[in-house]
């Protein structure tokens, strides 16, 4: 009989999106953007923007964080967002600027989703929007691929033909691009829903 159950403790699962935006198409990313809804883990439910800009410039680079659970931001950024391909080389993460009592809404439609963030107490606000969403296909990513290489991810993507982040109601410099993603072409932002981390 196949074994239908991951024998492995599921560190956290819930939704998260991403958009990585360039200047200069054959250049480094400009900004690394990533947005967290969590559903379940040892920290309780809850919610991380993070925006790194300017991620490898070692003098310029900055990451900014709105949280409702600041133990889970951490644990995220932490255990995780370090561990991720493109946010290895930053030295951002290690001294990120966390707002910690945001609040967050959402808009849906069928073609573009919007997250917002508002820090109540600063008034910081990052917003991201994903439009143009594609079909979804479904991964089951074994540890020796993941971001962690210690946990099989499983997700449910829907790439964006395009999206935006704002700061403040600034938008950050520069635009997604296409790249490899999971066997196909794909922009570099698009939404990680139902995504999953069990580890291996």
């Amino acid at each position: 009989m196949t074994n239908t159950v991951l024998p492995g403790k599921v560190d956290w699962t819930g939704d998260n999106p991403f958009i990585y935006l360039k200047t200069d198409p054959e250049g480094d990313w400009s900004s690394l953007s990533l947005f967290f809804r969590i559903t379940a883990s040892d920290h309780g439910t809850g919610h991380l923007t993070l925006v790194v800009t300017d991620p490898y410039d070692p003098e310029q680079a900055s990451a900014l964080g709105l949280t409702d659970n600041e133990a889970l931001a951490r644990f995220l950024i932490e255990d995780f967002v370090s561990k991720f391909a493109l946010f290895r080389p930053t030295n951002a993460l290690g001294s990120v600027k966390l707002h910690t009592n945001a609040e967050f809404s959402k808009e849906v439609t069928d073609t573009y989703r919007l997250e917002t963030a508002r820090d109540s107490l600063s008034g910081v606000e990052v917003a991201m929007r994903w439009d143009r969403l594609q079909a979804s296909f479904a991964v089951h990513q074994p540890a020796a691929e993941s971001g962690t290489g210690r946990h099989e991810m499983l997700s449910v993507f829907l790439p964006a033909g395009s999206a935006y982040v704002t700061v403040d109601g600034a938008p950050l410099p520069g635009a997604a691009v296409e790249r490899d993603f999971f066997g196909s072409r794909a922009q570099s932002a698009g939404l990680a829903l139902s995504e999953s981390w069990v580890q291996a």
